[in-house]
């Protein structure tokens, strides 16, 4: 009698012959193979042998230096590393803060709520209610502005 016994010590079942074109029942079909051990990965590099590599570098619009042409930068909270658009040199930009429609509308708000006393002017002291005037420090010239609430 032969020994149908893999080297493993399981048992194969019989070969089943199916209708072409057909798929296996479920759970009768080949079985996936086990992933190589470690170590079974040839080396980094050794199949690029011999043929040139190509690194490809994607960048998205609106990040890094400066605007990408044809859009418009958003200009935020924070000082932006930008390309003046006056004198073309890579800056920081130096930020102001001017009063806007939200400080307006938060001391509308404190003194409708019966603050009127003076709390209602704790928003013009608030920097974070504020729009912010960015300008290039090289040519003293706005180059953007960011509004709280338009």
């Amino acid at each position: 009698m032969a020994d149908d016994k893999t080297p493993g010590g399981m048992n194969q079942p019989p070969p089943v012959a199916y209708p072409q074109g057909a798929p296996p029942p479920y759970g009768q079909g080949p079985q996936p193979q086990p992933y190589p051990q470690a170590g079974g990965y040839p080396q980094a590099g050794a199949y690029l042998q011999g043929q040139q590599q190509t690194t490809v570098v994607l960048q998205q619009p609106g990040y890094g230096i400066g605007p990408v042409p044809g859009s418009a930068m958003r200009y935020r909270t924070a000082p932006a590393l930008i390309i003046c658009q006056h004198c073309n040199a890579t800056v920081t930009t130096s930020m102001t803060y001017e009063t806007g429609l939200l400080t307006w509308a938060a001391a509308g708000l404190i003194c409708l709520f019966g603050c009127w006393l003076g709390c209602c002017l704790i928003p013009f002291c608030v920097d974070a209610s504020k729009d912010v005037n960015h300008s290039c420090p090289n040519c003293q010239q706005i180059v953007g502005k960011f509004r709280q609430f338009s």
